[in-house]
């Protein structure tokens, strides 16, 4: 924990616009960390999303689509659930559902992620409210509680609790790879953060992902720019070469990707 309680400091610490702070700190949380409870629950992120409001800092700044920013009736309320409670999770009170994890240890600040994909006890969840209820449906088993929506709104107010079980922990074997970073999206307020890019991931290539093949291309070779565009294409097996790879790569169009 040691590790993401300095990163979480040099962002409080930062004079700058915290954009590189708040990615690195997505990328820790997805190659070094994971959520775990007892022996029956262990969730590993694959796609994170972070927010952050600090007014305080010497770098303010207010990210006015955070939960506890959005309705002055329950602004206080919910900054006790996204504030000081490192490692605990959040349930979503706004929105469509999904899980937080925490990662403020001050309530001068709030600082969460939000898990958008995870593989939660071996099944990937490729949407925040799927991870969510696998999360619940877990403790549920566990406990021998029903799985239903009367259990599920129970277990989400005990997650609230201020001094709720911690469940951020280290992985016994921290992943390797590149992390990739794309603008959030479908978010309420257009305020100036909006558009950072602070939606965080590392499978480029599963399937499951929803993204346009296009566009993994143009991500993974920004990244890898010495590799062969055409060896991309075939060793994930692409059918053909798309027309706008094409032309972004000045291949000839009389090249075949396979003979």
């Amino acid at each position: 924990m040691d590790t993401m309680v300095k990163l979480v400091h040099e962002l409080l610490d930062t004079t700058e616009v915290p954009t590189a702070c708040l990615q690195r700190i997505n990328e820790v949380l997805l190659k070094d960390f994971q959520l775990s409870l007892g022996g029956y629950l262990i969730l590993y992120p694959k796609e994170v999303e972070i927010f952050y409001v600090n007014r305080k800092g010497r770098h303010p700044f207010i990210d006015t689509n955070m939960h506890c920013m959005m309705d002055p009736k329950t602004n206080a309320e919910i900054w006790a659930m996204q504030s000081g409670r490192l490692g605990r999770v959040y349930m979503h009170r706004k929105g469509l559902g999904g899980m937080d994890i925490c990662l403020s240890d001050s309530t001068d600040y709030a600082l969460c992620c939000t898990i958008k994909a995870a593989e939660v006890n071996g099944t990937e969840c490729w949407s925040q409210l799927k991870v969510r209820n696998a999360v619940l449906d877990a403790i549920c088993i566990h406990e021998g509680l029903p799985i239903n929506l009367e259990t599920r709104v129970k277990l989400m107010e005990r997650l609230n609790q201020p001094c709720a079980v911690t469940l951020l922990s280290p992985r016994e074997q921290p992943l390797q790879g590149e992390v990739y970073h794309l603008h959030r999206r479908s978010l309420r307020r257009r305020d100036k953060n909006a558009s950072l890019p602070l939606r965080s991931f590392m499978d480029i290539w599963n399937k499951n992902f929803q993204m346009g093949n296009v566009q993994r291309v143009n991500l993974y070779m920004a990244a890898h720019p010495d590799e062969n565009v055409l060896d991309v294409l075939r060793r994930n097996q692409f059918r053909y070469i798309p027309a706008e790879i094409k032309a972004r790569y000045k291949l000839d169009r009389k090249v075949k990707l396979y003979e």
